[in-house]
């Protein structure tokens, strides 16, 4: 771990791109097509000290110009030890087992010279150069039967064991910004799976999914993971694997949000998809070498599929599909990224040896916070529309206990309250307080002036009383003009305060134009054994005292 911060440290500060060509080689290359090796009988150091001179010259940053008829290539090159320091060859190899010699000495050797039933994919080396003095050849023999991949090296170099480092770990500097992006877009992921029932579950599993396939397949094209396990043809074959399922996870995520729209054919994308990978496997298993070979339908296919999805996503847009617009842009980078990517690494028509796909996801990044952007208004319509059936419900509830006349609790509510208030009392062994209120002659005022003046003087009436009550007290319509107050009193006193103090107003002030008076029964429940008959037969009989003792009085229930 320190060395690999140390190498961290030295990429950031030296600059990885600017890197120095190795000083100690000398001369030209030299490359010979040749199915004579040292298994054949041939000294191979010999044969390139007695005919190297002759032999083509290349370009070494160019694959050697092959004619394809042989599956052996001897390449040399002068090297001389004036910098001593730089000792350390750096190379990646893709399909092609090497051996190499510096002057007579063979300091290194990967991989079979004859034909493999599996292929042994790419594999970058860093090898220490055997001491030397003054100036000899360094020879490399490469075998491969694909010639597309005979004689191609990729990040040859010699230097010092730091730039190397640095030089190996640079390639990956894409995939150390993604790989945490990927992680925590699964993580995000994952809770609102877990803890958003009311979501796109479904959407959210596919990008989880197609998420740690991604991160897998971002581990498996690091350089790093040969510090780890050095087993290219696992590597090779878990890169080629994820790679073929990549565009089979990510068109779900497309397919699940087109998924109404009877224009999107989201399912022969994914048929095509499936069945190229199931016959690159298949040939695999058979020895046929497709899962490398298929590469070359591979990048056509993904375009014009990917085509398809893009151009199905611009219509859904169109018709105002937030999301379908918004996974354009991850779906446009993703695809251009991998074409890339696959001409540079397949078909090697690009210098550059660093993979670009890795940043397409922070492409994707602004798909997942389009995605959280409208899950949010989702739930905050859901919000607004449960508040708004609730109130709605609350409505009603309140206008099937309230009586619509007097805006008073009705008997239904009646029922509730003093359940409640007898319970209260039950528990805290206090008493509380009900009067009876009949408005004086109210049917005379019906008789005289009609149903809407007597309309007009309930609603009056009702107002004013509830104008004298706290906010613990209800006020209860129990028919034509009668009235019940339950109250929190505990004390006669304060029960015919409050009684007395009622049916002032009511005799001083006039109400819808017209001067009345009231008569109110007063009780107090009053123990364990009383009950609501008793409670309210008392009330009742003090009601009655109170008319027949003039009306516009109170009279206690005893």
């Amino acid at each position: 771990m320190r060395k690999f911060l140390y190498v961290v440290l030295l990429a950031l500060f030296l600059g990885l791109g600017s890197c120095a060509e190795a000083a100690v080689l000398e001369g030209p290359w030299h490359y010979w097509e040749t199915n004579e090796t040292e298994n054949g009988g041939v000294n191979v150091p010999e044969l390139v000290r007695e005919n190297s001179a002759d032999w083509p010259l290349y370009d070494m940053e160019k694959r050697p110009p092959l004619s394809g008829n042989y599956q052996h290539i001897l390449l040399t090159v002068k090297v001389s030890a004036q910098e001593p320091q730089k000792d350390v060859l750096l190379f990646l190899t893709t399909k092609q087992a090497v051996r190499m010699w510096l002057g007579d000495e063979l300091f290194f050797s990967r991989g079979k010279f004859y034909p493999q039933r599996y292929d042994e994919g790419s594999q970058p080396y860093m090898v220490a150069l055997p001491k030397f003095e003054g100036e000899t050849q360094l020879i490399v023999e490469m075998y491969s039967n694909s010639p597309t991949h005979l004689g191609w090296f990729g990040m040859f170099s010699v230097d010092t064991e730091q730039m190397q480092m640095a030089r190996f770990f640079y390639s990956d500097i894409p995939l150390v910004l993604a790989i945490p992006v990927g992680l925590a877009i699964i993580f995000i992921m994952v809770l609102y799976y877990r803890f958003n029932p009311q979501g796109w579950r479904r959407l959210y599993g596919y990008i989880i999914l197609f998420m740690v396939v991604f991160c897998l397949w971002l581990f498996c094209i690091s350089n790093v993971k040969s510090l780890f396990w050095d087993y290219p043809r696992v590597w090779w074959y878990s890169l080629s694997i994820l790679g073929y399922i990549l565009p089979l996870t990510a068109n779900l995520i497309p397919r699940e949000m087109l998924k109404d729209k009877p224009y999107a054919r989201m399912d022969l994308v994914l048929w095509a998809n499936g069945l190229l990978f199931v016959v690159a496997m298949a040939g695999e298993i058979m020895g046929l070498h497709t899962m490398n070979n298929l590469m070359s339908l591979y990048y056509p296919m993904l375009a014009v599929g990917e085509g398809a999805v893009v151009y199905w996503c611009v219509r859904a847009a169109r018709e105002g599909d937030i999301l379908c617009r918004s996974v354009l842009l991850p779906i446009v980078v993703f695809t251009l990224l991998g074409i890339i990517d696959g001409v540079a690494g397949h078909f090697y028509l690009l210098p550059w040896h660093v993979y670009l796909t890795p940043l397409g996801i922070y492409a994707f990044l602004h798909f997942v916070v389009a995605i959280l952007r409208e899950q949010v208004r989702h739930e905050e319509k859901l919000l607004r529309k449960t508040a708004g059936l609730e109130h709605k419900a609350a409505l009603m509830q309140k206008k099937s206990e309230t009586d619509a006349l007097t805006g008073c609790w009705n008997r239904s509510k009646f029922k509730e309250l003093l359940a409640g208030a007898i319970a209260g009392a039950r528990k805290s062994g206090q008493p509380f307080g009900m009067l009876m209120l009949d408005i004086d002659f109210f049917k005379k005022i019906n008789d005289t002036y009609g149903h809407d003046t007597g309309d007009a003087v309930l609603r009056a009436f009702a107002t004013l009383v509830r104008k004298h009550l706290a906010q613990e007290h209800d006020c209860i319509r129990w028919g034509g003009e009668e009235f019940l107050i339950l109250t929190a009193f505990e004390e006669q006193s304060e029960l015919l305060a409050l009684a007395e103090k009622i049916r002032e107003q009511v005799s001083a002030v006039p109400l819808a134009g017209h001067k009345i008076t009231c008569s109110i029964g007063a009780t107090l429940w009053q123990t364990e054994n009383d009950t609501t008959d008793t409670l309210l037969k008392r009330a009742d009989d003090a009601l009655y005292q109170a008319k027949k003792s003039g009306r516009n009085c109170v009279i206690f229930g005893e």
